[in-house]
């Protein structure tokens, strides 16, 4: 009879805090937009000229978040790289789309211009940053498994 081989199974790496960082902006961005720094409403009820941009930036919030928890269950450094430069370009996309390509009211009072602008902005270079931090600590990661004597 011949021999067994076991398989060896990789142990999956463990979360840094570069991880939860990259996770809890996207969560605290959506939180942001849902509760304080949402498109203006004015006072009979219709819809804002930055209705819109609202929505778009949900949506940003949304795909960054997923983006996020794809990348936590990522389970090679290529695909976590894939990942780390999919969340720049939404970081990126959250701080140029609103006031340039998105309309925006007129008015600098509003809350659009005054709250939901700088926020989006703010939120957009901490993801990027944050990103790109785990892009370069990704290459110091040491393999968590066990090395075998010979």
């Amino acid at each position: 009879m011949g021999k067994k081989s076991k398989q060896k199974v990789q142990a999956r790496p463990q979360a840094t805090a570069y991880d939860v960082a990259v996770s809890v902006v996207p969560a605290a961005y959506l939180c942001g937009i849902r509760l304080f720094a949402r498109p203006c409403v004015h006072a009979d009820g219709s819809a804002a000229a930055c209705a819109f941009t609202g929505r778009v930036l949900l949506g940003l919030g949304i795909a960054a978040l997923l983006l996020a928890f794809m990348r936590l269950t990522g389970a090679d450094k290529a695909t976590k790289r894939s990942f780390d430069l999919f969340l720049v370009i939404v970081g990126v996309l959250m701080m140029a789309l609103p006031g340039t390509a998105l309309a925006l009211c007129d008015d600098p009072a509003m809350a659009c211009r005054a709250i939901m602008l700088p926020f989006s902005r703010v939120m957009g270079v901490v993801l990027c940053l944050c990103a790109i931090a785990c892009e370069l600590v990704a290459d110091h990661e040491e393999p968590t498994g066990r090395k075998r004597r010979r």
